[in-house]
């Protein structure tokens, strides 16, 4: 190899090592906050579902639409949230192909499944898998409101009330620990984990006003949990993102570092080379004269 195109390889390998280096500390800037946000919105969520769960044993008569369960599971709804950018190593491989087995899991049984994407990534893969898409959403912000996730929610969740799908799940990424996550897939509808018995003989009802009516009230109350389960799972995949971005851009310079050093290696190798060549043609240059 000829020394300019080694000096030429240490310049654009140096350049990409900024490049990986200042979005390694950019996404390391992010996991802070959106780890933050993630573990903020839990208790949120959970207070939701005790509120649910405290209107529902008050008021054992009322079945919810969003509570009902099927015999016969036939057509099944996933939301999946994956990411809008790359550079995030296998977060969203990982993720795709637990979504993957699950659909396969429930074509082996019989049961048709139409899929809300959120994000961009996942949305070419499951497309050449075969994937039925009904809903998608894009271009979310770092802290996206909910207005964003309306339509990706919306579609599944009318058709679960209309009796056209009876189960819907969310499939995404969720912290295990700072730096660790794993893929998940939850089931979101009908609602379950939520105690709906009357209360126990220690335990009055509470006295409650309702306004306008208790069905209302309940219906919204279970409507917002949810809104609260997918939003959570979208700030969780969130933190994940950056997570991964971090480790992907970490290790992606500690390659440029290894790279870099062995182009030096092979510089001053050349080098040492071309200046014996050097030495050797005067010298026998001189010698001939």
């Amino acid at each position: 190899m000829h020394i300019r195109e080694i000096r030429s390889k240490i310049a654009s390998t140096s350049s990409t090592r900024k490049i990986t280096k200042a979005m390694e500390m950019m996404a390391r800037t992010k996991m802070a906050s959106a780890q933050r946000r993630a573990r903020e919105f839990r208790p949120y969520a959970a207070r939701i579902g005790a509120m649910a769960e405290r209107v529902l044993r008050d008021r054992p008569d009322h079945v919810s639409a969003l509570m009902a369960r099927r015999d016969t599971v036939r057509r099944v709804g996933l939301i999946v949230v994956s990411t809008d950018r790359g550079l995030c190593g296998p977060l969203n491989a990982r993720l795709l192909v637990e979504c993957v087995d699950a659909l396969e899991r429930w074509d082996r049984a019989g049961v048709a499944c139409e899929l809300s994407v959120i994000g961009a990534r996942g949305l070419a893969p499951l497309l050449r898998h075969g994937a039925t898409i009904a809903a998608r959403a894009s271009g979310l912000a770092a802290e996206p409101h909910f207005e964003q996730l309306l339509g990706a929610l919306l579609v599944p969740l009318t058709a679960f009330v209309n009796d056209e799908l009876d189960e819907v799940h969310v499939a995404y990424n969720r912290l295990t620990s700072p730096l660790a996550y794993e893929p998940r897939i939850d089931a979101m509808l009908p609602i379950v984990g939520l105690d709906t018995g009357a209360p126990t003989d220690g335990a009055a009802a509470s006295d409650y006003l309702y306004e306008p009516a208790p069905k209302p009230v309940v219906d919204t109350l279970l409507l917002r949990y949810v809104e609260a389960t997918l939003y959570q799972a979208v700030v969780e995949n969130y933190a994940c993102e950056q997570c991964a971005r971090m480790f992907s851009m970490q290790t992606a310079t500690d390659n440029a570092d290894r790279v870099l050093r062995e182009l030096r290696h092979l510089y001053q190798k050349t080098r040492q080379a071309q200046i014996t060549t050097e030495l050797c043609e005067i010298v026998a240059g001189a010698a001939a004269v």
